[in-house]
């Protein structure tokens, strides 16, 4: 995609956001087919890069809107950015899909890899950390948690969790507040639990979150860690797209995927993955880590819903190696 870093004219910006979005939803439906995935990746990339080349040198673009100069990302520029990139994803969300499928999703995810959601949850202080919309704050608390303690530095998607807290009697147990996971404001040995789904690997300080969470658990008390591993195929896929796409606003992207009709949930997933910064550690660098602030008991869960990566690479689904890698890792581990 070398094509792209030529196409400096902003007037090209529609051009790399239907390629880069037509690639992205090209491999929902590749990956799906029973064949080695490789040929069908090179094949893809190729025919996109013959549009891209034609479009730049057909002499369209009249130099009328030249690029604008990028200011450096600090860790404060990159929090904002990361937080408000989601904020008018989330407000879209809809009941079923907020309350429901977040509910149902978790309980499968849990069930299928062993762990009782309600036994894990039930009459426990937990922190959701980076709660986000707050949907996995709404479904732990219905399984019974005595408070959840909901921590994002997306101020607009705390307010709309508010909002859906509201609507629910278990509501009553969630308290949001906006905080970073890097400096997270609660005492030391304060909490029974610490919820982090997807988060982390977002952030500017991987490691320093898992120093908080240790720091914010009783001794015995739980880590909820899910991050994602080395990717595989997919990996490749999003990391070039991520670089394609990187001249173009994420909120004209979304604008974009929103206004082709684009449901919330796929609209989040793709934005996370062709906007979000992913640091992508494997699962043996991860173990280390999670030893290295007092974890022990480590539990990998390898099961998920029939549309997660993880599940097919369980399941021995033909070449779900190659286009996912190692997947979701997701652990629980006990603060020793």
């Amino acid at each position: 995609m070398a094509v792209v870093k030529r196409m400096e004219d902003r007037a090209y910006w529609p051009v790399i956001m239907f390629s880069s979005l037509n690639l992205f939803l090209w491999h929902l439906d590749a990956f799906k087919k029973g064949e080695d995935p490789v040929p069908l990746f090179v094949d893809a990339f190729d025919r996109t890069t013959r549009f891209l080349e034609s479009t730049l040198t057909s002499g369209v673009s009249g130099g009328h809107f030249p690029p604008v100069g990028a200011a450096a990302v600090d860790e404060g520029r990159f929090e904002k950015q990361v937080s408000g990139m989601f904020s008018d994803i989330w407000v879209g969300m809809s009941d079923d899909i907020y309350f429901d499928q977040s509910y149902k999703f978790t309980q499968e995810r849990l069930e299928k890899s062993g762990a009782d959601p309600v036994a894990l949850f039930k009459g426990k202080v937990v922190v959701d950390a980076g709660c986000g919309s707050g949907k996995f704050s709404a479904a732990i608390a219905r399984f019974g948690a005595k408070k959840v303690i909901g921590l994002d530095i997306g101020e607009k998607g705390l307010e709309f969790a508010r909002l859906q807290a509201a609507k629910v009697p278990y509501g009553s147990a969630i308290e949001y507040r906006n905080a970073s996971l890097l400096d997270i404001p609660l005492p030391a040995g304060s909490v029974d639990m610490v919820w982090s789904n997807g988060v982390i690997h977002h952030t500017v300080g991987y490691e320093r979150c898992v120093k908080e969470f240790s720091r914010v658990l009783k001794p015995g008390g739980t880590l909820f860690l899910y991050v994602n591993g080395r990717f595989g195929l997919l990996e490749l896929l999003t990391t070039t797209l991520r670089l394609a796409t990187e001249v173009v606003p994420p909120t004209l992207f979304q604008h974009f995927i929103a206004l082709l009709g684009v449901d919330s949930g796929r609209l989040y997933w793709i934005q996370d993955f062709l906007y979000a910064p992913y640091e992508y550690k494997p699962a043996a660098d991860i173990k280390a880590m999670l030893g290295r602030h007092g974890f022990g008991d480590l539990r990998q869960l390898m099961r998920g819903v029939a549309s997660d990566q993880i599940e097919q690479v369980s399941a021995g689904l033909p070449f779900a190696v190659v286009k996912y890698g190692e997947a979701q890792l997701k652990y629980l581990a006990t603060k020793q």
